[in-house]
């Protein structure tokens, strides 16, 4: 397992942005009936969600609303920026990175270190991690996104109502006086792989294939779509991320007494249960956002404080929180910071669309192009 802590690192904001679409899992019982939705519901511990299919705002969408609410409501200047990551599944692009086209829709010119990642639900205490290393090796301050969104569902299958959409942005920067040091722990089990993946529609299983054998219909039901094996997830979330954070504690020769929050990623309420307990979490201090914004991926820890702190309606105070998030690849990741709360802003909707300016296939007919 892999340890680090990183001394003089601050984090000055943190934003969520949803979708300006709120669903209630209820009404689905047409398509579902009434009976599935409401044992799904209980299960889950999910009641709504916000989604972006129909609407088509993305995740970087969702990322550039929460950033411009950093950018418009604290002190922070866009020129002050010197690093830009996103860690996404659903990139707006095979290429260019995504980050690169939020760089320019930010006017972030300064922004010299830009790329993306495809870290999936680990994806902000990865991203913590991520920033840290580049603000280490000579950054000053950094913007991390975090964000998924799915604009269409075709196939639609009741675990799909499991996800809702959601982008949050971070800004993290050098400071030269004494702060709690930044504390992750990151474990990766390759071999575990075929638990969480979606196998067509890329390089490895080329979508050209799937309609050759099985038609145009199951092609576009199945083009990027996951799969998952429960009993194999459950059994690694159950396992694993608890192992992982008894290895973090130890490590760190620290304990749940020390973290007045626990945000545990939203995978469904059986793991999140599961989990709490065998972490001896106290019960009082595991955050939830579950049953209001569903799974949001990689950005769930972090929804679990914007969430808390928009609801108990705290504006001061100094927390201390270990974040625990887990899934695809499979990896397990952890960090422990200590977060002024006045930093944290309420969630914001938008319905926002980047215009691009291109027009279904009409962009291969310009020059540069393929006729």
């Amino acid at each position: 397992m892999y340890f680090n802590e990183f001394s003089n690192v601050r984090i000055s904001a943190l934003a969520a942005a949803v979708p300006d679409h709120r669903e209630q899992l209820i009404n689905y019982a047409a398509q579902f009936s009434t009976e599935e939705i409401e044992k799904f519901c209980k299960s889950t511990g999910i009641q709504e969600r916000y989604s972006s299919v129909g609407v088509g705002t993305t995740a970087a969408d969702l990322c550039v609303a929460a950033a411009e609410e950093i950018f418009q409501r604290t002190g922070i200047k866009r020129d002050s920026i010197d690093g830009l990551i996103l860690l996404t599944q659903t990139p707006d692009y095979m290429t260019p990175p995504t980050s690169c086209i939020i760089q320019y829709r930010l006017g972030l010119d300064n922004c010299g270190l830009v790329y993306d990642s495809s870290i999936g639900c680990s994806g902000f205490p990865f991203g913590i991690q991520m920033a840290c290393a580049d603000l280490m090796a000579g950054c000053e301050k950094i913007l991390l996104l975090v964000g998924d969104s799915f604009v269409e569902c075709p196939g639609m299958q009741k675990d799909d109502l499991l996800f809702g959409d959601c982008g949050v942005a971070v800004v993290l920067e050098k400071v030269s006086e004494t702060v709690a040091p930044i504390k992750v722990g990151i474990r990766t089990i390759g071999k575990g792989y075929p638990s969480l993946i979606s196998p067509y529609g890329m390089q490895r299983h080329p979508l050209s294939d799937f309609y050759r054998d099985r038609g145009l219909e199951d092609a576009l039901a199945y083009n990027n779509k996951g799969t998952m094996h429960g009993t194999d997830v459950f059994t690694f979330s159950i396992k694993d991320a608890p192992k992982a954070t008894k290895e973090f504690l130890a490590h760190f020769d620290c304990q749940m007494d020390d973290y007045d929050l626990i945000s545990i990623h939203q995978a469904n309420k059986m793991i999140v249960d599961n989990v709490a307990k065998r972490v001896q979490a106290p019960a009082e201090k595991v955050l939830w956002s579950l049953n209001r914004y569903g799974n949001t991926r990689g950005s769930s820890t972090a929804m679990n404080i914007c969430d808390y702190v928009q609801r108990e309606n705290l504006h001061k105070g100094m927390k201390r929180i270990l974040n625990l998030a887990f899934g695809v690849g499979l990896n397990v990741a952890l960090a422990g910071f200590e977060l002024d709360l006045s930093v944290v802003l309420p969630v914001v909707k938008t319905s926002a669309v980047f215009d691009d300016g291109i027009d279904s296939f009409s962009y291969f007919t310009k020059e540069g192009g393929e006729d």
